[in-house]
């Protein structure tokens, strides 16, 4: 399975740039990141490997990823299975909001309680994304958003292995 995130100029109906590409691979355990500054691989290798997996996955990609890449890759078919650790989120968290409030996050901003969000996610995880998106406008790719992309990645990670035995028991 890959696990993947993105980072682009904007939101669905202005963006036309993927600045960076982050992948984890299940199997190698490896993470690789694709940009087009020439310092990685092109972000188009990216997108072929995730179109050649039988399996991928990521947070808000039903949503918002996969559009993006097929808007900008209009070749990008993907065939394989698809995991969505927001949806999985709401599935299996319905009640995220009574569970945030009885435990009591110590670290955790009470604006995220009961939040689907991975930056939620990653405090209640102990896995935290960053503070990148805050001081950014997206406009150019950074070494520090790429940082951000792979950090993305790692939490969503860590997400769906906490999901695992509620996925195997669905």
């Amino acid at each position: 399975m890959l696990i993947f995130d993105l980072e682009t100029n904007g939101l669905m109906h202005q963006v036309d740039t993927i600045h960076c590409l982050a992948i984890y691979d299940t199997e190698t355990e490896e993470t690789l990141s694709y940009n087009d500054t020439g310092i990685t691989e092109p972000v188009v290798r990216g997108i072929q490997r995730l179109e050649d997996a039988s399996q991928i996955c990521g947070h808000n990609i039903i949503g918002y990823d996969i559009p993006v890449i097929n808007k900008l890759f209009s070749w990008f078919t993907f065939t394989g299975d698809i995991l969505d650790t927001l949806i999985l989120s709401r599935i299996f968290y319905a009640n995220i909001l009574d569970i945030d409030k009885s435990m009591k996050f110590q670290y955790m901003p009470s604006q995220l309680y009961g939040r689907h969000s991975l930056e939620s996610w990653g405090y209640r995880l102990k896995v935290y994304k960053g503070e990148f998106s805050q001081h950014t406008d997206w406009k150019d790719w950074s070494q520090e958003m790429e940082d951000y992309c792979i950090q993305d990645v790692n939490v969503t990670t860590k997400l769906l292995k906490h999901f695992d035995k509620k996925i195997d028991d669905y």
